[in-house]
């Protein structure tokens, strides 16, 4: 008997932000037959931290699972579109895929790829992380030092925060009170660390960088690490983890960050196993053009796994938000159709509040920029959210990178990165002004143009924009 093929124009592969967008806009565009592969449920990624904390979500991580059975934006039949399982094989020439479900393999016939396969957890190759025999699979993978291996290889101590599975896993580890041991100070450490601490588990946070929140620089990072000691986390930043136990985290020179559980959330890594057995170019991601397409003709890439170009200086790298992955969705449809949109310059970002305090950083630190040879200077500009006779006002600073010469392509006086921490009012607008002047190439003294709105009943009278630039003018003259 021959084997059934499920034919279809467009084959996505990833049911992430990317995908999802992908899928949402060909449907919008007029294109019918479309297949979206996904090998987890899909969720809001950002906000599994909140559904552990149950705060902000006090529904738990159920709340944060997207229920495409009841889609809000979706069109109403996609689940005859979705196929739940992995790819197990790619063939760009014969253009074929294999599908492993839960029903058994599936042979998918296309004319056009999207990748959106995303990245997954990595954890430093350390003993006592894996079962010597490994549980049931899961489907999903984490990356083991330089190993991928699926997620039912942990241990049950060992958690990881990156689909609804991983925090069910960690609301019923939250559930049970006790101690946890946080590896990783980025977004998601800070936010898994606030989620158990509201739920009344004391948590000790393990870095092993200098200081916390390597997406600031060390004087704004240290407000951070105030706040988490203010409300009773233990920080311990310069360790070296060298295995996990039953008890906690082992470290360098035998001391024991005890622990009921261990949570990494020390980064990921790009998933670019088909990009790379299909032959398209991969450097620290999937390298695409302008309109998503990579090195081989007929795939395109979105999302966590796609190299872009950094708008301020050209670098190539990895952002890894959620946000982006959505506008590479929309940019690589377009392309599917015919109607090609160019991606907007881009630079990586991230924006969050640990325990009342906000935090956020655009672009390139100072110590990013000098790692990288990038000649910089720093100017900072304390700021308060409401004027000096309103009680309810907040101190907070902001802090621009900005380049020092000519060289490397950058314009002298050029704005390279922002960062923000403050009390009271989120900086998101703020934030997302300076992705614009960043990616435009903007210099300090072309935030002149850039008009300071004062309402009372928001902010302070004074500009921050033309102290800077004063500033600027004192420094390069």
């Amino acid at each position: 008997m021959a084997e059934a093929v499920r034919q279809t124009r467009v084959l996505i592969v990833g049911g992430g932000p990317g995908g999802r967008i992908s899928y949402m806009a060909l449907r919008r565009m007029g294109v019918s037959s479309v297949t979206l592969v996904s090998n987890e449920e899909p969720t809001v990624i950002c906000s599994l931290p909140y559904g552990v904390g149950r705060r902000l979500v006090p529904g738990g991580p159920e709340e944060v699972v997207v229920d495409l059975a009841k889609p809000s934006r979706m069109p109403a039949d996609i689940l005859k579109d979705v196929l739940s399982g992995t790819v197990r094989s790619l063939d760009a020439a014969s253009r074929r895929a294999v599908v492993d479900t839960a029903e058994g393999p599936v042979t998918v016939a296309f004319e056009t790829v999207i990748l959106a396969p995303g990245a997954a957890p990595w954890m430093p190759p350390l003993p006592g992380i894996l079962r010597e025999i490994p549980g049931p699979r899961e489907g999903t993978e984490v990356v083991w030092g330089d190993e991928w291996v699926d997620k039912g290889a942990l241990r049950e101590h060992v958690h990881v925060l990156r689909g609804a599975g991983d925090a069910r896993r960690l609301d019923a580890l939250a559930s049970r009170g006790g101690r946890a041991v946080v590896v990783g100070s980025g977004a998601i450490g800070l936010e898994v660390a606030e989620a158990l601490v509201d739920r009344g588990v004391a948590v000790t946070m393990a870095e092993v960088l200098p200081h916390v929140v390597s997406a600031l620089d060390e004087e704004l990072a240290s407000r951070v690490e105030a706040r988490l000691r203010e409300r009773g986390v233990t920080v311990r930043t310069g360790v070296r983890p060298v295995e996990v136990t039953s008890r906690g985290l082992g470290l360098q020179g035998g001391e024991l960050l005890e622990g009921d559980a261990v949570v990494f959330a020390t980064g990921v890594r790009p998933s670019v196993r088909l990009a790379r057995e299909l032959g398209a170019r991969v450097e620290k991601g999937i390298v695409v053009d302008g309109q998503g397409r990579t090195s081989v003709a007929g795939v395109l890439a979105v999302g966590d796994a796609v190299q872009v170009e950094d708008g301020a200086t050209g670098m190539p790298l990895l952002p890894l938000i959620g946000t982006l992955a959505m506008r590479q969705g929309l940019v690589a449809a377009a392309t599917v159709v015919g109607m090609p949109w160019g991606l907007p310059p881009a630079t990586v970002w991230g924006l969050s509040e640990i325990f009342g305090l906000h935090w956020g950083s655009v672009g390139w630190t100072v110590e990013a920029a000098t790692r990288a040879g990038l000649p910089v200077i720093s100017l900072t500009q304390p700021v308060r959210t409401r004027d000096p006779f309103m009680p309810a006002g907040h101190e907070g600073v902001w802090k621009l990178t900005v380049a020092a010469a000519e060289e490397k392509g950058l314009r002298r006086g050029q704005i390279l990165g922002f960062q923000v921490v403050q009390e009271g009012d989120s900086p998101l607008f703020l934030a997302e002004r300076f992705i614009d002047i960043i990616t435009r190439r903007e210099t300090v003294p072309e935030l002149f143009g850039h008009y300071f709105i004062h309402s009372p009943a928001h902010n302070a009278v004074d500009d921050p924009y033309l102290n800077l630039i004063f500033q600027a003018q004192a420094l390069m003259a």
